[in-house]
């Protein structure tokens, strides 16, 4: 069945309304859907359009045919998830850390292929497809497992040339002068916690949300590198950085703040015995290669 409304050329009342000037039957037609060989399928109502007697005798059929069209594609998206296992994480983070230890979980993974995406609500996982995550936040829903993973410093860096003759560069008051670059959660990576975060407790500055945004911590970490501004994020996504001396940490006298990540899967998912062992596998690769803190 192909639907291919149309909409009829104008007609003025001293027009003609001869056979040549008549709508095609696939057209619109004074309120009117055609289909095919010119069965009507609406028709004006009041201010409003209403089925055809055809139209309604047919639609029980029609629901049937999209029903078996969506019950196909659900099944064609069950068959590929069951050849993958998903991981859900903010892309920095997988990028950095996930990423290079694939590898090391392979065994865990069996024969699935791996499929990263971009973080979720953890509430939505089985709805989603996602067979484990590596999140911050929280959850207590009964249906979902958890192992902690790490706790990291989320800590303000820079480029060394913007503090190079500052005396107060491990003080908060470092950040008095300097641009704040920002990562937008709406664009893309989960971040927490914020510089609206950072300056509480007796930090404070003016314009705290100035300043330019970034969709993902690697971007605006080229832009603190290229000497934009300070950027607040985990010293993980940052330690390359830290080690190649491209960034500093500063304001090192204000108590860093704290995440906790976390591995996070259903109980009851299609591969929660495999998610166990994936998370597992993950832990232990961060047990045997811990992370530097930065400097």
């Amino acid at each position: 069945m192909r639907w291919s409304p149309q909409r009829a050329p104008a007609v003025s009342p001293a027009q003609p309304t001869s056979s040549a000037s008549r709508p095609a039957p696939s057209a619109i037609s004074c309120g009117s859907w055609r289909i095919g060989f010119g069965v009507k399928l609406v028709r004006r109502e009041g201010n409003g359009i209403a089925l055809t007697r055809i139209a309604e005798a047919a639609l029980p059929d029609i629901d049937r045919g999209f029903d078996a069209l969506a019950s196909g594609l659900r099944r064609l998206r069950f068959e590929r998830r069951a050849d993958t296992f998903t991981i859900a994480a903010d892309p920095s983070f997988s990028s950095l850390w996930l990423a290079p230890r694939l590898d090391r979980v392979r065994a865990a993974l069996g024969r699935l292929d791996v499929r990263i995406v971009v973080s979720i609500a953890l509430d939505s996982m089985l709805e989603e497809g996602v067979d484990l995550a590596i999140s911050y936040r929280n959850s207590t829903a009964s249906h979902l497992a958890s192992a902690d993973l790490f706790i990291e410093r989320v800590i303000p860096a820079c480029a060394p040339a913007l503090i190079r003759k500052r005396a107060d560069q491990h003080s908060a008051e470092v950040l008095d002068r300097l641009p704040l670059l920002h990562i937008d959660q709406t664009m893309g990576d989960d971040v927490y916690p914020t510089w609206a975060n950072w300056f509480t407790a007796g930090r404070e500055r003016n314009h705290i949300d100035h300043g330019p945004r970034f969709p993902l911590t690697v971007l605006a970490a080229q832009a603190a590198i290229s000497g934009m501004g300070a950027l607040l994020a985990s010293e993980l996504v940052l330690r390359e950085h830290f080690r190649s001396g491209q960034l500093v940490e500063i304001a090192r006298k204000v108590p860093a703040l704290t995440i906790k990540r976390r591995l996070v899967w259903p109980v009851d998912g299609p591969k929660a015995r495999r998610a166990a062992a994936v998370a597992a596998a993950l832990a232990k690769s961060e047990a045997d290669d811990p992370r530097p803190i930065g400097s």
